[in-house]
């Protein structure tokens, strides 16, 4: 991804000024090598040798991650215990062992815990018992779409509108309080 900023006149949000946020990142999608791409230095670029590309000025390059980490315009900083580099505004968490703001929930919210397919608190969504039927339900919707033809396996449809994994966990949650 290239660290391109514009600046929008017309944008109440991404407007240099006082009520804007300063810049809005771009992300350019090519086949272009990144180094190849010129930006700005009078726009506040500048080229880091070690990631061979062009970043703003305050894309600070870390040694330990060997990347120029911010994609938002904003200093990131490195992180030693999730050995990454993160958000300026982020702060690790001992109980969730990784970053986040500082005041996150830290799994407490209802609705964080469990499957999204089937709402049991018993697992998640990767060891869902039921998540290669609904693999096989996203791709046979998929071949509506034009996609690969695959052999017709019996389903048991849900009746109605199908409740996300959130409601489902929220809807068992009271079942057992009562």
């Amino acid at each position: 991804m290239l660290d391109y900023q514009v600046d929008y006149d017309n944008h109440p949000l991404y407007k240099h000024g006082k009520t804007g946020r300063k810049q809005s990142p771009v992300r350019l999608f090519t086949n272009i090598c990144p180094k190849d791409v010129v930006l700005p230095k009078e726009e506040g670029y500048r080229f880091c040798s070690v990631c061979q590309r062009y970043v703003l000025s305050i894309n600070k390059h870390c040694d330990k991650c060997n990347v120029c980490p911010s994609k938002d315009g904003r200093a990131w900083k490195h992180c030693s215990a999730c050995e990454k580099c993160v958000k300026p505004s982020w702060k690790h968490c001992q109980t969730c062992g990784h970053c986040a703001l500082p005041d996150h929930p830290c799994g407490q919210s209802e609705g964080s815990e469990g499957c999204f397919i089937c709402g049991s608190l018993q697992h998640r969504r990767k060891a869902c018992p039921r998540r290669d039927v609904s693999k096989i339900r996203s791709q046979r919707s998929n071949t509506k779409k034009g996609g690969k033809k695959l052999p017709q396996l019996p389903l048991n449809k849900a009746k109605g509108k199908r409740k996300s994994g959130a409601s489902r966990r929220a809807k068992k949650m009271a079942a057992q309080s009562v």
